[in-house]
């Protein structure tokens, strides 16, 4: 190479990074491209030691401490509930009231549920009433059960909340 003609800043990098080629006997030897290089291999450094740092290990347990420690309160938690279920009251309501088929088909779907829910309720009662006058106590016994567990296990899910009497 032309020890008066630099090589382009491209091929120089290119050959800095392959670790050999003539743009680098060139850099050896001219006091430009050897700054550049430098200067290069400056800014590297300083760009590896800009890494984003790693939050404390104790990071999410100070948080769920903080969490723990202020509770939201259950009176939003109940109005935030109500205005969940009222916007989609409200959304389904519009639906039905704009769309003239969704209003048909709900029509058609209660008319449906009346004419044939009254069998299925009467069958129901009368399985029911069979299971009743032939294992009464075990019905009982297994329908209290049940009861015991699901609340049992309700209050499993709340926690250690407030009794009733906080509340």
């Amino acid at each position: 190479m032309n020890p008066h003609l630099c090589p382009d800043l491209e091929v120089l990098f290119t050959e800095l990074e392959a670790g050999e080629g003539p743009a680098l006997d060139h850099a050896a030897e001219c006091a430009a491209c050897a700054a550049v290089l430098e200067e290069h291999r400056l800014m590297e450094q300083d760009l590896y030691r800009l890494a984003d740092p790693l939050p404390p290990p104790t990071l999410v347990a100070s948080v769920m401490a903080r969490v723990s420690a202020e509770p939201v309160p259950r009176r939003r938690e109940v109005w935030s509930g109500l205005a969940i279920l009222l916007t989609s009251m409200l959304g389904g309501l519009g639906y039905l009231v704009m769309s003239d088929q969704a209003l048909g088909r709900l029509g058609t779907g209660l008319a449906s549920v009346l004419v044939q829910g009254r069998p299925f309720i009467e069958g129901v009662l009368s399985g029911a009433h069979a299971l009743w006058s032939t294992a009464g106590l075990t019905v009982a016994c297994s329908l209290a059960f049940l009861l015991l567990t699901s609340l049992y296990g309700l209050k499993r899910l709340v926690g250690n909340g407030p009794t009733p009497s906080e509340a």
